[in-house]
């Protein structure tokens, strides 16, 4: 197995990336119900993501226009 730890992201990566808080973010994620693999809580409040659930987490983002 070749896991790269390059594409898995922290909480507050992910919500710059997007450019939302992280508590949308957390909400979001966890409403999407993302798989295990892609998304998961490390300690209190500290969520892991990799490229796929920042993809689907992308696609799924009301932004006003």
């Amino acid at each position: 197995m070749n896991d790269d730890v390059r594409k898995v992201y922290i909480t507050t990566e992910v919500s710059r990336m997007l450019d939302i808080t992280t508590a949308y973010l957390i909400r979001l994620a966890k409403s999407l119900n993302l798989n295990e693999s892609d998304f998961r809580e490390t300690a209190k409040g500290s969520y892991l993501f990799n490229d796929n659930a920042i993809n689907v987490i992308k696609s799924n983002l009301k932004r006003g226009k």
